[in-house]
């Protein structure tokens, strides 16, 4: 018989359940997407996505969460929040791949003139990516420039503030989290102007 509220499981507890405890998968399973259920207002706010789109994609990230959970692929290596928006957010853009066939809609939920207002030399740049429909050589960029700094400037792109990247990504402040996105920016910066030099 176990003694605890699950609720009030830690992470740590949580993917050891799920993990460990065949018996309970049920229950662990419910509490995991209970935990993370505003990230359905997250695909509503910043991504765009109706309430069912929302509730879908959210449905998915948890039960692939889940999957790696249980093949021990979640190392642990950042907290269970992190991982999760990480599935979500890569599964809201696989969404928009996906339901779009308009690449200016697409620009439009990205929002990449974001990126251009903190690099104003570089904006005429991306203002011609975006005009030119050639948002695929963005992402392929974005992969260039290695995770962390993908997690950072997507977070940040979704109007997340820095003390929230702070948290959610481990930084030691808030100036350190100005410093890594403007280091993060000028690597892409560089990269795509590179790939527009022919």
């Amino acid at each position: 018989m176990i003694s605890f509220s699950f609720k009030k499981l830690s992470d740590q507890d949580l993917v050891a359940g799920l993990q460990n405890n065949p018996s309970q998968n049920r229950r662990y399973e419910n509490i995991l997407y209970e935990r993370f259920m505003y990230l359905v207002d997250v695909g509503i706010k910043r991504h765009h996505l109706t309430q069912d789109e929302a509730i879908s994609v959210y449905s998915d990230t948890v039960l692939a969460a889940i999957k790696q959970i249980k093949d021990q692929r979640f190392e642990q290596r950042s907290e269970l929040k992190t991982f999760i928006f990480q599935i979500f957010s890569n599964k809201c853009v696989d969404h928009f791949r996906k339901t779009t066939t308009n690449k200016a809609s697409v620009h439009q939920a990205v929002d990449l003139s974001d990126f251009s207002a903190i690099i104003p030399d570089n904006q005429t740049i991306l203002q011609k990516l975006i005009q030119q429909s050639e948002i695929q050589l963005i992402y392929q960029k974005l992969v260039l420039i290695g995770q962390k700094c993908q997690d950072l400037l997507k977070l940040w792109n979704e109007g997340f503030t820095d003390d929230e990247i702070m948290n959610t990504l481990d930084y030691n402040s808030t100036d350190v989290v100005k410093s890594s996105r403007q280091r993060c920016l000028s690597k892409l910066k560089d990269l795509v102007h590179n790939s527009t030099q022919v």
